[in-house]
């Protein structure tokens, strides 16, 4: 059973489809899609919740965790 199946995020897997593809999502749109496509039902909804709340997106956003994640896909740039 995959990783995303079990509930988990695979973000190494989110982040090769996204480095590697050219449908990376550009619009509101492009993200739902995206986030319909590659997460499960339930993983999506409640990442669209979270996305709905902008006070909960910023503090996971200056979290540890996000930043670390910041430097893997951006080389060290950072989120800002």
């Amino acid at each position: 059973m995959s990783e995303m199946k079990k509930g988990n995020i695979d973000v190494n897997e989110l982040y090769k489809k996204i480095k590697n593809g050219s449908n990376a999502p550009q619009s509101e749109d492009d993200v739902n899609k995206f986030i319909n496509e590659n997460l499960s039902e339930s993983q999506a909804k409640a990442v669209k919740e979270l996305l709905k709340d902008e006070e909960k997106t910023k503090a996971i956003l200056n979290s540890d965790a996000a930043k670390a994640l910041f430097q893997k896909f951006f080389g060290g740039k950072g989120n800002g």
